[in-house]
C-alpha cells in the first residue's frame, strides 16, 4: 500500500511539474508578448507625439476691377486665315493661283454651306499645315495683304470693364511636420482655396495662365474644395558629417522672399518670389556655407513627357521641361537679408499639362461647341529661359524695406505652335528677347506692436516674364506685370495668430500677354492690337482678410 501511495505521489509530482513548467512557459510567452504590445503602443504614441500639425484658415472678401481697352480678336482672324485656307483648298487650281473669297461673309457663308466637309478638313489640318499655307501665300498672293486688312477691320472688338463688386474666397492650410530619424525629417503643407458658391478647378480660359489648371499654379488660385497636396518633402541633414543636406519630393517653391511681408508672415519658400512662384517636384542640395549664409543647387521638372501622354514614339516625343538654378543667401540674419536666385528652364514647352475650356479651336480659331473640359497638353519644345535676381532687404528701427533686381532672357528654337513662339506670334520667326523687373516695398511697424503699414511697386519691361503662375494675386501674378503695379496695405494682429489685413493692388499694363512666355508682347494705347483673348490695359483689386493660424 505504502509503495502504490508513493508511486501515485511521484506520478502526480510529476505531472504537476510537468503542468507547471508549461504554465510558467506559457506565462513568459505572454509576457513577452504582452510587453510587445507595450512597446508598440508606445511607439506609436512616440510617433504621434513626433508629427507636429499647424496651419491657418483665411477668408477674404474682394472687389475686382478691369478695364478690356479696344482690340482686334485674335481668334477671329484664326478663324477667318482658317476659313480662307478651306476655301482655296476647297477650289484649288491646278495653275497655282489660288481663289481667294472677297471678304469674311463670303468665308461664314461658304464654311456654312460646305460644314461637313469643313469637319472633316478641321480634323485632318494640323497648325503645321496652316503655318505653311500662310506663308505660301504670303509669297504668292497679292492680295493676301488687302485681305488681312478686311479681316481685321472684320475684327475689331470695342474694350469693356470686367467688374466684380464682391468675390468670397475661403483658403484653409494644414502644416504636418516630422522629425524621421536623427538628422532626417519631414515637411507637407496641405491646402484647400476656393471661392463662395462656385466648386471647379477648371475654368474658362480669359486669356491669363493662371487660368490654366495646371500642377504648377494651383492652390494659389481659387478653385474647388478638394484637400490638394502643396508641399511634401524630406531633409537628410549632414550628409558626410558635413553642413550639407539634401532634401527631395515636392517642393517649397512658392511665397519667397520678399512676398512674404505683404502677408506679416515668415518666409515661405526658397526661391525668390520675383522669379518663381510655381509648384513643381525635384529635389535641392544645400551647403551652410557659414552660420548665416547657405548654397543651394536646385532642380525641378516642369513637364513629363511620356507618362500620361498615352503610347508616344520616343523619336518623336517632346522632351520632358526641366529646371535648374542655384539659390545664395549670402547673407540671412534677423535684420539684413541678400539673397540671389539664378536659373534656366530647359525646354520649355507651349503650356504644360492641365485642363482647360478654350471658348475657340486655337488651330482652327472657331467657337468651341460648349463648355466643354479639354486636357491640355504641349505641342512643341520652344527653347530654354533664363532667369536672376537680387535681393536686398533690412530692418531698420521700425521700418522693413527691400528692393530687387530681375533679369530674363529667351534662347528660343524656330518653333512656333497655334498660340505662338517664345515670346513670339504664331507665324514669326523668334528671336532671343531680353527682359527687366523692379520691384521696391517699405512697411511701418506702429508702435503698438500689432499694425504694420506698407507699400509696394513694381515694373517689368516689354519682355519681362517668371515663373509666378501660382502667386496669390486672383487677378493675376502682380510681379508678372509688363507695366506698372502698385499695392499698399494695412495688417493688424488682433491676436498673436489672429491677423487682418486691408490691401489695394492697382495694375497698369504697357504691354499684352503678362504671365505669358508664349506670344509677342503688343503695346496698349490708342491703337488696337491683336490678341489672342482680350486682356487688362488697367485692372484693380481691395481686399480685406481675417487669417486665423495655429
Amino acid at each position: 500500500m505504502n509503495r502504490k501511495l508513493i508511486t501515485l505521489l511521484g506520478a502526480l509530482l510529476a505531472v504537476t511539474l510537468a503542468a507547471g513548467s508549461a504554465l510558467a512557459e506559457r506565462t513568459v510567452e505572454e509576457r513577452i508578448k504582452a510587453l510587445e504590445k507595450k512597446i508598440q503602443k508606445l511607439q506609436v504614441n512616440d510617433a504621434k507625439d513626433n508629427i507636429q500639425w499647424g496651419g491657418d484658415l483665411r477668408v477674404e472678401a474682394h472687389t475686382l476691377t478691369g478695364e478690356i481697352p479696344d482690340y482686334i480678336d485674335g481668334m477671329r482672324m484664326q478663324a477667318l486665315t482658317f476659313g480662307t485656307m478651306f476655301y482655296t483648298d476647297t477650289n484649288y487650281n491646278p495653275s497655282f493661283d489660288p481663289m481667294s473669297p472677297f471678304g469674311p461673309a463670303d468665308i461664314d457663308q461658304f464654311i456654312g454651306q460646305n460644314y461637313a466637309a469643313f469637319q472633316v478638313f478641321q480634323g485632318q489640318t494640323t497648325f503645321g499645315d496652316v503655318k505653311d499655307w500662310v506663308q505660301f501665300m504670303m509669297a504668292n498672293n497679292p492680295n493676301m495683304g488687302a485681305m488681312m486688312q478686311a479681316y481685321a477691320q472684320d475684327a475689331y472688338r470695342q474694350g469693356f470693364n470686367t467688374d466684380n463688386s464682391i468675390l468670397y474666397t475661403t483658403r484653409l492650410r494644414l502644416n504636418l511636420d516630422a522629425e524621421v530619424a536623427d538628422g532626417i525629417s519631414f515637411s507637407s503643407r496641405l491646402s484647400m482655396y476656393k471661392p463662395w458658391g462656385a466648386s471647379t478647378q477648371t475654368g474658362m480660359f480669359n486669356g491669363q495662365a493662371s487660368s490654366l489648371n495646371t500642377d504648377a499654379n494651383w492652390p494659389g488660385v481659387p478653385g474647388d474644395a478638394t484637400l490638394k497636396v502643396d508641399r511634401a518633402y524630406f531633409t537628410w541633414n549632414n550628409l558626410f558629417s558635413q553642413p550639407v543636406y539634401l532634401s527631395l519630393g515636392r517642393r517649397p517653391s512658392t511665397e519667397g522672399p520678399p512676398l512674404h511681408y505683404r502677408h506679416d508672415e515668415m518666409r515661405g519658400g526658397t526661391p525668390m518670389g520675383t522669379l518663381i512662384d510655381f509648384q513643381f517636384d525635384g529635389a535641392t542640395v544645400g551647403w551652410h556655407l557659414a552660420e548665416n549664409s547657405t548654397l543651394r543647387a536646385c532642380y525641378g521638372l516642369g513637364y513629363e513627357s511620356q507618362y500620361g501622354q498615352g503610347l508616344v514614339d520616343s523619336d518623336t516625343a517632346l522632351k520632358d521641361a526641366q529646371f535648374f538654378g542655384f539659390n545664395i543667401d549670402a547673407l540671412d540674419t534677423p535684420e539684413m537679408q541678400i539673397q540671389t536666385t539664378l536659373a534656366r528652364a530647359f525646354d520649355i514647352t507651349d503650356g504644360f499639362d492641365g485642363q482647360i475650356i478654350l471658348p475657340n479651336n486655337p488651330v482652327s480659331g472657331q467657337p468651341m461647341p460648349g463648355p466643354i473640359v479639354t486636357r491640355f497638353s504641349p505641342s512643341a519644345n520652344l527653347g530654354d529661359f533664363d532667369i536672376a535676381s537680387i535681393l536686398l532687404s533690412r530692418t531698420d528701427g521700425p521700418v522693413d524695406w527691400f528692393v530687387t533686381g530681375s533679369w530674363s532672357k529667351s534662347r528660343p528654337e524656330d518653333v512656333t505652335g497655334p498660340f505662338g513662339g517664345l515670346l513670339s506670334d504664331p507665324y514669326d520667326t523668334p528671336e532671343s528677347q531680353t527682359g527687366s523687373m523692379y520691384y521696391l516695398g517699405a512697411r511701418y511697424n506702429l508702435k503698438n506692436g500689432k499694425t504694420k503699414v506698407g507699400f509696394e511697386w513694381n515694373k517689368g519691361s516689354q519682355y519681362w516674364f517668371n515663373f509666378t503662375p501660382a502667386q496669390d494675386d486672383i487677378i493675376a501674378p502682380k510681379t508678372g506685370t509688363r507695366g506698372t503695379a502698385t499695392e499698399a496695405y494695412v495688417t493688424h494682429r488682433f491676436a498673436p495668430k489672429f491677423v487682418a489685413k486691408l490691401a489695394w493692388i492697382a495694375y497698369d499694363y504697357d504691354y499684352t500677354g503678362s504671365g505669358w512666355h508664349v506670344g509677342a508682347p503688343k503695346e496698349l494705347g490708342s491703337t488696337p492690337v491683336v490678341q489672342g483673348f482680350p486682356t487688362w490695359e488697367k485692372a484693380g483689386k481691395v481686399s480685406l482678410s481675417f487669417s486665423a493660424r495655429f
